[in-house]
């Protein structure tokens, strides 16, 4: 009797607590979370469009490069007195490498062009010739030599146990002469001594390998001028060759030009 008098008392509680809910209960505002994953995505910032700005014609001219008539018209400096101390260190180094030079008088001029000290190398490693003998810095002899004996020479392996570097021909070193020889251009680095082209390899047990575009032939030569022409980058900041423009299609033209943050232009 007490359990249906008890049973009958929560039957009628849970109908009064059922009563007392509100019809409409409220739901929980979004999350901070949840809000920003349903607002639209921003839009990506427009470029503003920049307009060229026009420099005036004085301005312009100042900063031309020297054409032809001007190499020969500006002032003859003196070249710089030479580093003796780097000169001896880097003689040194060449001949570690198997260089066979001689250190020639400075050439002075015209204009911008000239050299403190020329060396003329006959041989760029160990009986490996170099023709004609060159006008460059010594720089430019130890870069050149650096990079016959540890990447020529180590390349020439893959063309057939018999076959040995004899000979290397270069184009041209030193020239005073604007780039490419073009009027209106700047001055070459040919005319500071510190380029050299070179346009053949010649061996000993096959044909001379010359430099010219090889792009798409699938052969030996193909490989080993890409290697060696690849290599370069390493030992010089300039590298050009066939494929590069209209004017190195014969020779793969190697420099020291200096350049912001070291900048390396291999083509």
């Amino acid at each position: 009797m007490q359990i249906r008098i008890l049973g009958s008392i929560f039957a009628v509680l849970g109908l009064v607590a059922a009563a007392d809910l509100p019809d409409d209960v409220p739901v929980p505002e979004t999350a901070p979370r949840e809000k920003a994953e349903q607002m639209p995505e921003s839009q990506p910032p427009q470029k503003k469009k920049v307009e060229p700005q026009h420099r005036p014609a004085d301005e312009l001219k100042a900063i031309e490069p020297l054409d032809d008539a001007d190499v020969a018209a500006t002032a003859n400096p003196a070249p710089p007195p030479p580093n003796e101390a780097a000169l001896a260190i880097c003689e040194s180094e060449l001949k570690a490498l198997g260089v066979k030079f001689k250190r020639r008088d400075a050439i002075d001029g015209p204009g911008p062009c000239g050299l403190s000290a020329t060396y003329a190398i006959s041989t760029v490693a160990e009986d490996v010739e170099i023709s004609p003998t060159t006008e460059m810095t010594c720089a430019a002899a130890r870069a050149t030599a650096e990079w016959v004996n540890k990447a020529v020479i180590p390349s020439v392996e893959a063309l057939g146990e018999s076959v040995r570097l004899k000979r290397i021909r270069h184009a041209s070193t030193y020239v005073c002469r604007t780039r490419n020889g073009q009027p209106g251009a700047k001055i070459s680095e040919h005319a500071r001594g510190s380029a050299i082209d070179i346009s053949v390899f010649e061996f000993a047990g096959r044909d001379p390998i010359p430099v010219e575009p090889r792009a798409g032939k699938g052969t030996i030569e193909e490989a080993f001028q890409r290697a060696v022409r690849g290599s370069a980058c390493l030992y010089f900041t300039t590298v050009l060759g066939p494929g590069s423009d209209a004017y190195h299609d014969d020779h793969l033209h190697l420099d020291l030009a200096e350049r912001n943050r070291a900048y390396r232009l291999c083509q």
